[in-house]
């Protein structure tokens, strides 16, 4: 590799980095990687270049890291005042909740969270443009983790950015911040520059308001992806994050007029710096945005200085300088996509378009999949296509429309031009294709990554090995996803609610029992209501089946009507293919039927259940209710069999009465596991049923911090009376019951720890 040493030690502190934030096999590996690299193309020059760059980033990262860790581990009161300045350009309000990230004086951000308390105080937020100076009453925390296995986790994104804890307010006051010195001001009014901004492009026409902000203002409005479907479906996020793609055509554009003006090259190429860097601030200030701005940089300073700096080092010094800027850069996938793709633009300067963007595409799945689980066959001709039109038709369209607002009849035929873009993209993303890969394991993700990589070098007995094994490994990858040996019982943690999967080895059958669903107490106002907070069926269930690379759903039991339990149903259906919907009999002439499961039933087959009921495939048997009822909760369906060498008995909220009618019908009974009927109330688990049954473990499915107090006191002490081991969605947040045959082990969430924990039992 001679020449490119930089790019070498560039990688190798990057691995180094990565390594000392987030340690774990991948990191060692791509860490082994570099050190094999480096002494395969040893020298002195090398070994110099690695001494002197390598060590001080080594000691900056551990710095940092340590830095990072005292913040994790503050403490703070029940109750404390904060005092910080908010900008303006960085509050989001849905509904009335506005959650902004916040600058306190000791100089930690925090993620602020407040609930608006009328809907003027709204208005006067969304108008607001200065800089805001506040003082508030609130509870610091750390931010919560995942709760659930291959949910997105918040706080390991947070902690990239050194956001650690978060502050929920109760009182807020607020004043107009200013200024102490010359470096503040100019930020301060950038920053009030783009909130103007952002307000004039949100009054224009959709999508064009939506591509302004996200194309121009750097700021990815929360209607994007809702108004705009196809962009998400395709795999398209990437042409609408701020990236060197934008800021190379906003530079190409400034630099262009300053040749009509016949400027001079070293002047042009010191406003273009300057306007680079004023552009990064006004932008927010995002660390994806480092790359391009260290770039473009040095891009001016060979226009500037007629001296010839290598892509590649380019490249390298953009990375290190993202790395001293955002040292977590490349634990994110927006990092990941940037630099991996333009690490690729490298060496593709013998290879024809269609080439140099299946090979952005190759190098780009494993890196998408491993975080959203799927992929739409219909990615990469979509990539194809949509990359050029973006750049010639697109973007133009969407920088008149937004500059020339004052020109009659502009604003009408841009926004025309851009929604047929939008409306093309929507069309195709209904189209069938989109695959359920599952979660990837980590050695897989760098098999994949390195033979993309690899897929167009020059040697090309290199490149045919790696076009056979790319797809080989992929193979290899759905069939280790879709076609598990093991089988799970799992109860997620999705708050005050019930929601449970059941899965045969080999995914021959997938059983959901409930769904889940958020109860809100109390009329709300319009303004009031939010559009954009995901419900858990879509984070956590959906996005769980499709980590396990399940696409459909054979039965979802519904054991009776409350929203808890069925209020996520409909999210189900929209997003799985169901074939049997499991109800109590009598549910169907329910109005909680009609408006929550009927509309969205599609193909599913509905089928109203009593005791002995015969469903296809049901892995257990339906042992109540006894007769049609009012699918209240003494009506609820209790399912129980045999899974994993444990006999599982369930029944929604059935009451204790119920509960004494099935010992009393199947006198034989033997429970080994049971989930506590009505999120461990006390209206459920009758002590003298429990003496009976004496299972060995029990499951309780509850909110933290719920209004009932569930779990009960008599609850947990029936369960200690009868020596049951009870695991709690509260304190271990998804609850997975794992096994292979006739033997298992639990493993749980901890939500305390942010660690797995494993039981065998």
């Amino acid at each position: 590799m001679p020449g490119r040493h930089l790019l070498l030690v560039s990688l190798t502190i990057a691995a180094i980095g990565a390594v000392i934030y987030r340690i774990n096999a991948i990191t060692i590996t791509l860490m082994l990687i570099c050190v094999l690299l480096l002494m395969i193309n040893f020298n002195r020059y090398l070994f110099i270049l690695l001494l002197s760059l390598a060590v001080p980033f080594t000691l900056y990262f551990i710095y940092d890291a340590h830095d990072l860790k005292q913040q994790i581990s503050q403490v703070h009161p029940d109750k404390q005042q904060i005092n910080g300045i908010i900008f303006p350009d960085s509050v989001n309000i849905d509904g009335d909740k506005l959650k902004t990230d916040a600058h306190l004086e000791n100089g930690q951000v925090v993620r602020l969270y407040y609930t608006l308390t009328s809907e003027t105080e709204k208005n006067n937020w969304l108008c607001e443009t200065h800089v805001i100076r506040f003082s508030a009453s609130a509870k610091v925390s750390r931010i919560k983790p995942a709760t659930n296995f291959n949910q997105f986790d918040a706080q390991k994104y947070y902690e990239t950015k050194h956001i650690t804890h978060q502050a929920n307010v109760e009182f807020l006051h607020c004043d107009s911040g200013q200024a102490k010195n010359w470096y503040q001001k100019i930020r301060y009014q950038l920053h009030i520059w783009h909130a103007m901004s952002l307000q004039n492009a949100e009054k224009l026409p959709q999508p064009l308001s939506d591509y302004a902000q996200a194309l121009i203002l750097g700021k990815t409005p929360q209607t994007l992806y809702e108004n705009n479907p196809g962009v998400q479906v395709l795999g398209l996020i990437h042409l609408f994050s701020v990236s060197g793609f934008h800021v190379s055509y906003l530079l190409m554009l400034l630099m262009a007029g300053f040749k009509r003006l016949y400027i001079p090259k070293e002047i042009a190429s010191g406003i273009g710096a300057l306007a680079l860097i004023m552009y990064f601030i006004f932008a927010g200030e995002p660390a994806v945005l480092v790359r391009a701005l260290i770039a473009g940089l040095l891009l001016m300073f060979q226009q500037a200085s007629h001296c010839k700096i290598k892509s590649f080092n380019i490249w390298a010094l953009s990375l290190l300088g993202s790395l001293i800027y955002a040292p977590g850069i490349l634990l994110t996938l927006g990092g990941q996509l940037s630099f991996a793709l333009t690490f690729c633009l490298l060496f593709t300067q013998k290879l024809n378009f269609w080439q140099v963007n299946l090979l952005l595409s190759v190098v780009s799945f494993p890196l998408i999949v491993v975080q959203q689980y799927h992929w739409h066959l219909l990615q990469t001709c979509a990539n194809f296509a949509a990359i050029p039109v973006f750049g010639t038709l697109i973007v133009p369209c969407v920088m008149i429309g937004y500059f020339g607002q004052s020109v009659t009849g502009v604003v009408y035929w841009m926004n025309a031009t851009i929604a047929s873009f939008a409306k093309t993209l929507d069309w195709l993303a209904t189209w069938p294709g989109d695959l359920i890969v599952g979660k990837i394991p980590w050695l897989f993700v760098l098999l994949l990554l390195i033979a993309g990589l690899l897929c167009f070098v020059r040697e090309k007995k290199v490149a045919l090995y790696s076009r056979v094994l790319w797809p080989t490994i992929f193979a290899i990858t759905l069939i280790w996803t879709h076609f598990p040996v093991h089988g799970e019982l799992t109860t997620f943690d999705i708050g005050q609610g019930d929601a449970a999967l059941i899965r045969i080895p080999f995914n021959r059958t997938v059983t959901l029992i409930d769904t889940g669903g958020k109860v809100t107490f109390g009329q709300q106002k319009n303004w009031q209501k939010q559009r954009f907070t995901q419900t858990n069926g879509e984070a956590v269930i959906v996005n769980y089946l499709h980590s396990c690379g399940i696409s459909r759903v054979d039965h979802l039991v519904l054991t009776h009507q409350d929203f808890d339990h069925i209020g996520d149903a409909k999210i189900i259906l929209q997003k799985m293919s169901v074939k049997y919907v499991i109800l109590p009999a009598g549910m169907m002439k329910k109005e909680a039927y009609m408006r929550e499961i009927q509309p969205y039933l599609k193909k599913a087959q509905v089928i109203e259940a009593i005791a002995g009921t015969k469903v296809p495939k049901l892995p257990l048997q339906i042992l109540h209710p006894f007769v049609a009822g009012e699918a209240d909760n003494e009506n609820s369906i209790a399912l129980f069999g045999k899974i994993g060498g444990k006999q599982l008995f369930t029944a929604g909220d059935l009451d204790q009465d119920g509960e004494v009618a099935i010992a009393n019908r199947y006198p034989n009974l033997v429970v080994d596991l049971i989930k506590f009927g009505h999120h461990g109330s006390k209206t459920s688990t009758n002590p003298e049923i429990m003496k009976r049954w004496h299972p060995q473990i029990g499951i309780v499915s509850a909110g933290r911090h719920n209004r009932y107090n569930h779990p009960s006191e008599e609850t947990l002490k029936t369960a200690q009376d009868n020596q049951i081991l009870v695991y709690n969605t509260q304190a271990h947040g998804m609850i997975k019951y794992s096994y292979f045959r006739e033997k298992g082990h639990f493993k749980v969430k901890l939500t305390d720890e942010f660690t797995t924990t494993t039981a065998e039992h």
